[in-house]
């Protein structure tokens, strides 16, 4: 084989990996080139539909896409929410209308800028209860979250009945999920000292299909989203921007529902089934819509005067709850619903944070490393390199051997030999260097799973609500951990993830810090507040050695040059001989030589390859804490 017949494949191949490596730098990113702007978006976790939208938001680039760097921050119910909006802790703020409507009241500097979500309320007894009707709960004892649209359309009810809710009524205000723990716990013996409750979706449908309640009365409500003019005034555009992310995750929900609300059920292990979720999400009108341009955020006269309505029971202040009006802003709306009717088809969303349920590890071990080369691709380049090598040292050698007058030099041996010994140390040196950032990876992946159990174990100290959000946090915080080691090779999606993982840490800190101001700083607080300062250092730790800590380009490219001048080395003493090429010994050589190389070249490489650190301990341990509860 000439010198010619390998020159000509082996430079269109360098042509079309320089054209490949040149087309993904100047592949153009949706997202604007300025530095995206932080939004933290405070959510409840037992509410389907917002907290479905969020999931949206939090498992795909959609805000990405939109210049926006989330920090999503999960409540119980509405009053602990509204609270941390009221500290300066949040930014936007999915609710019901009459947490809204109490931010705004004790003074909260926000505006209603968009309806998110219809929900339904319903008072709830036990299915033995010999409560038939709300006239029946004269004397009765009723449990509801104070300030939530629960704790409303519960006072409502006893008033249509004819009943005082003060006097004839003993209403006691009760967490949402410690609700969920009595109706759970069994028959109505378990419902201590209550009669009733009043829940929103998806506990309604959820306690009705199992027949652990039966309900007294249904009514729906309205689900808002605020944002505060602090943002507004500071970043106008991308207040504009996050609405229309809303309507793109709206899209994206109608369009994969099953999809999302199995995101939902993983990620909030509340137990609820997608034949409850589908049932509770469906009563919104959105689900009608078949693209972007029909979905409907927009508060209407109704909507307006159902918060008007609302704002009058809730705020003694305030005459006729007309006053919510000057709270209510849809000008963002307006521009934002402008910028997708001017926008014919958008593309689809990119699933960042798919489910661990959703990963198949082998096609993701499929994915690209630095230099944009799949495996067989690398290994096929060096096998090429090698026999290009030994082809141009066989035509030196060839020539010399003409000018030496046929004789061969016995010192080539020896020359060969020397240079394919310092060829072996250095192949030897990077694999070596290879194996042990591999080994470390796998050690510091178990350091890790272990750090994550054990914050999770000891969250069980923490007091309710911070229990359940901070270990919703951690299920989000695995997930993260599983999904962020298949984006070491890929710089954007990696740094999006780690901002999400960053987000989720600050959130699960800032649930460490309200303990703290409650109780003063407790024990319990300071024991859960070391296990997270030892998990964040192994998350930066796991980023390093699998992102940053590889076998530089520089050195990669030096020993393929050193490898390239040994194999000319071996073809010029072919050459320099009786000037015959022995094909079966090039080959042999060459593909050797490439194996070895591959081997060292996948063991640098991390969550990518045919030699990668199974990641079936993170995967066990998020469905070990999914099982335990």
């Amino acid at each position: 084989m000439s010198l010619k017949q390998f020159a000509a494949p082996i430079a269109t191949l360098l042509m079309l990996l320089s054209l490949s490596s040149t087309t993904l730098a100047q592949a153009p990113a949706e997202q604007e080139s300025s530095a995206p702007v932080p939004i933290r978006i405070g959510w409840q976790i037992p509410t389907v539909t917002q907290a479905a939208l969020v999931q949206v938001l939090k498992r795909t680039d959609v805000l990405a896409r939109h210049g926006l760097e989330p920090s999503l921050l999960p409540y119980s119910y509405g009053t602990p929410e509204v609270e941390a909006a009221l500290a300066g802790k949040l930014d936007a703020f999915f609710a019901g209308d009459q947490p809204t409507i109490n931010l705004l009241a004790q003074g909260g500097k926000w505006k209603i800028v968009a309806r998110v979500y219809t929900d339904r309320v319903t008072v709830i007894v036990p299915p033995g209860s010999p409560i038939d009707s709300i006239s029946d709960l004269r004397g009765k004892a009723v449990a509801s979250p104070f300030g939530s649209i629960a704790h409303r359309e519960a006072i409502l009810e006893q008033q249509r009945a004819g009943l005082d809710p003060e006097k004839d009524v003993s209403n006691y205000n009760r967490d949402i999920l410690e609700i969920r723990d009595l109706v759970l716990g069994g028959g109505i013996e378990q419902w201590q000292y209550l009669d009733a409750a009043s829940v929103w979706e998806p506990d309604a449908s959820s306690f009705e299909l199992g027949g652990v309640t039966r309900s007294l009365s249904d009514t729906q409500a309205l689900g808002v989203l605020a944002m505060s003019d602090e943002f507004i005034a500071a970043h106008p555009e991308a207040a504009v921007d996050f609405l229309v992310a809303m309507t793109r995750a709206w899209d994206f929900f109608i369009g994969h529902t099953e999809r999302v609300l199995q995101w939902y059920i993983d990620d909030s292990h509340l137990g609820y089934t997608p034949l409850v979720l589908d049932k509770a999400v469906r009563i919104d009108p959105n689900f009608a819509a078949s693209s972007p341009g029909e979905i409907d955020l927009r508060l209407t006269e109704d909507h307006i005067g159902v918060l008007a309505t609302n704002a009058a029971w809730g705020v003694d202040a305030w005459q006729d709850g007309n006053e919510i009006r000057a709270f209510v802003d849809q000008e963002l709306l307006a521009r934002a619903m402008a910028v997708v009717a001017a926008t014919p088809e958008f593309d689809e969303l990119e699933v960042i944070l798919p489910s661990v349920r959703e990963l198949d590890l082998e096609k993701e071990r499929t994915t690209h490393g630095l230099d944009a080369l799949p495996l067989w691709g690398a290994f096929l380049f060096m096998v090429l390199v090698a026999l290009l090598a030994i082809e141009t040292g066989f035509w030196f050698g060839k020539r010399h051997r003409g000018d030496a007058d046929g004789q061969s030099d016995p010192s080539i041996g020896t020359v060969v030999g020397a240079v394919l010994g310092m060829m072996a140390f250095v192949i030897a040196l990077t694999f070596g260097s290879a194996s042990a950032r591999f080994d470390a990876r796998k050690a510091a992946l178990l350091e890790d799973v272990t750090a994550i159990q054990t914050a999770y174990l000891r969250a069980d100290l923490l007091p309710e609500p911070q229990r359940t959000t901070v270990r919703s946090l951690l299920r989000d915080y695995i997930q993260v951990r599983v999904g962020i080691v298949y984006a070491y090779g890929q710089p954007e999606r990696l740094a999006l993830i780690q901002r999400r993982a960053e987000a989720l840490q600050q959130a699960m800190w800032l649930r460490v810090e309200e303990l703290s101001e409650d109780n003063g700083g407790g024990r319990i607080q300071v024991f859960f507040a070391a296990t997270l300062n030892d998990m964040f250092k192994l998350h930066t730790k796991r980023v390093v050695l699998g992102a940053y800590y590889r076998i530089p380009d520089f050195v990669w490219w030096i020993l393929l040059s050193a490898s390239g001048v040994a194999m000319i080395a071996v073809g010029f003493q072919f050459g320099s001989g009786k000037g015959r090429r022995i094909h079966v010994a090039n080959f042999s050589l060459a593909i050797t030589f490439a194996l070895v190389m591959l081997l060292a070249f996948d063991l640098d490489r991390a969550g990518e390859g045919l030699v990668t650190v199974n990641q079936q301990p993170m995967i066990d341990l998020y469905r070990g804490v999914s099982a335990g509860d």
